[in-house]
């Protein structure tokens, strides 16, 4: 069991070129629902974010996986037979994945922490589902550095966030040398020692996992600041394959993301742009690596799914961004909201924001509501949030996500007595006025200090829009007006960001901390903005 590393660099410099755009090659094609050729699409809605597919891997022999987390279960899709129907491999019952890895062919989910999987038999002994391997959970570094290099870490500790809110800036600076694992298929098992002296400079070191001796040093050169550069699979001639993430810090709508393939010796020879934008679905792990070297991306929409096979061009003398990230389309704004700002500190927001999700609580039969739960309008799931399934009676950590909904921190536990329910994530109903929680705006207009629910239409009016992403401090936010919003808590040891959210989707509908790559997001219409009442 290994995992992948991140963070290769490579001799170049990188800029924003004009578009060239490639000839991408779309291999399979899945729409919305829940047939054979059909992934579960949770569309948008005001204030809340579409959801599909969480992520693509791909097996030893080529076999492609998806991870239909929506209706339960995993696509396996034959390559050299990709139109064909795929195999469905049901997900244990009540698994809730957000990501999918092969670590030497091997399959595992991420969902809270590493889940080993297996194939099993069904009763009528042709039919294959999926189990969790049992004491399976104490995953290797290789298996942990996979799952790492798209962001699904266990959050870091607290305390750090505190103190990061002492010192006069967060961003990313000279970083401490970093070590990955890489289970590549075509060299075994690999150390990186990742360094970055300087925004525009890093060097990594490779050397076999059996040898203290460095093999290969690739250096980066920038003319702009790079972000996250993972290092996702070395292929079966011995070719490297690097997801680069290039963020200006004077122009973010300019943000890209790139694989960078290069020759056994660490020369760059191809580059495969990745055609994220605004109106792509979240999905974790939207990159994969096939064996003899296929660029594969997972590209979600509203309507459908697609597997595209990337077709790459040349790097030419700098390595530059062709795809630069589109603009969301303009929508109707929220009108200034004529809210009372009182100045709060950083501290104050931060760890009004750290009691949203560590609250304890009991969860009452009244709170917890009816069994069935409810079902929701023109929604395959049910009301009741997927953390608190089977939870009456115990105690749960986190408040509820709530569509339309700001319960503030101190009265949650009060209605909880009182009787009322607690969480709906029913986003295509209208919201009701007597369930407990709050939804991403909500959280966010709490931890602010604010007394009305401000919506991230309206959340440009009471905040400044910041042109450089890197200069974020704990309590900023990260908002797409009209979608969602996410509270900035730190940039990580390998630059990605980490947030705190309310989501029906990615916090199994509870206020929890993320980790995401910060290009992705830029990509998909998020505006670093700060909010005006902090003090600085």
């Amino acid at each position: 069991m290994r995992s992948f590393g991140s963070h290769i660099l490579f001799a170049a410099a990188l800029a924003v070129a004009s578009p060239v755009f490639a000839k991408d090659t779309t291999i399979i094609e899945l729409r919305g629902g829940d047939g054979a050729r059909s992934v579960g699409i949770i569309s948008s809605n005001e204030e809340a974010e579409a959801s599909g597919p969480a992520a693509i891997t791909v097996g030893d022999d080529g076999t492609i996986y998806i991870l239909d987390q929506n209706n339960g279960r995993v696509l396996a899709v034959d390559a050299e037979r990709s139109q064909a129907d795929p195999e469905i491999l049901p997900l244990p019952e009540n698994a809730t994945p957000e990501d999918l890895a092969v670590v030497h062919n091997e399959l595992y989910l991420w969902s809270d922490g590493v889940v080993p999987l297996e194939r099993s038999t069904d009763a009528d002994g042709r039919s294959q589902t999926l189990r969790a391997v049992d004491g399976g959970g104490d995953a290797d570094d290789y298996t942990r550095s996979v799952f790492a290099s798209m962001g699904s870490v266990s959050p870091g500790p607290l305390n750090s966030i505190i103190d990061e809110i002492g010192r006069s800036t967060s961003r990313p600076e000279a970083r401490p040398p970093i070590i990955q694992y890489v289970p590549s298929r075509g060299l075994g098992d690999i150390v990186a020692e990742v360094s970055a002296a300087a925004n525009d400079k890093a060097e990594i070191l490779l050397r076999r996992s059996s040898s203290e001796e460095n093999f290969l040093s690739l250096q980066l050169a920038s003319e702009g600041r790079i972000g996250t550069v993972e290092l996702l699979d070395i292929d079966t001639t011995g070719r490297p394959y690097a997801l680069v993430e290039l963020v200006p810090a004077d122009r973010p709508e300019r943000t890209g993301m790139l694989v960078v393939r290069f020759t056994p010796n660490g020369a760059m020879d191809r580059v495969y742009d990745l055609p994220i934008e605004p109106g792509t679905v979240f999905s974790r792990r939207f990159v994969a690596i096939g064996p003899r070297g296929d660029v594969l991306y997972l590209r979600s929409q509203e309507s459908r799914a697609q597997v595209l096979r990337l077709d790459g061009r040349e790097p030419g003398r700098k390595l530059a961004v062709a795809r630069p990230a589109k603009q969301p389309a303009a929508g109707k704004p929220g009108k200034t909201p004529k809210v009372a700002i009182v100045p709060k500190s950083r501290s104050d927001v931060i760890e009004r924001a750290i009691g949203f999700e560590t609250m304890n609580w009991l969860v009452t039969p009244t709170a917890y509501g009816r069994d069935p739960g409810p079902g929701c309008v023109n929604m395959n799931r049910l009301r009741r949030p997927i953390y608190l399934i089977g939870k009456r009676g115990q105690t749960v950590k986190g408040v509820p996500y709530c569509w339309g909904c700001k319960t503030p921190l101190e009265n949650f536990v009060g209605g909880v007595e009182k009787g009322q329910t607690a969480g709906n994530v029913c986003t295509k109903s209208a919201p009701q006025s007597n369930i407990l929680g709050v939804d991403c705006s909500g959280f966010v207009s709490d931890a602010w200090g604010l007394k009305m629910h401000v919506s991230t239409r309206a959340i440009p009016g009471i905040t400044k829009r910041l042109s450089d992403p890197w200069s974020m401090r704990p309590g900023d936010a990260l908002n797409k007006p009209g979608s969602h919003v996410l509270l900035f808590m730190r940039f990580t040891a390998d630059k990605k960001v980490e947030v705190m959210e309310a989501s029906p989707n990615a916090c199994k509908g509870r206020v929890c901390r993320n980790t995401y790559s910060l290009g992705s997001l830029l990509m998909r219409g998020y505006q670093p903005v700060r909010f005006k009442g902090l003090d600085g």
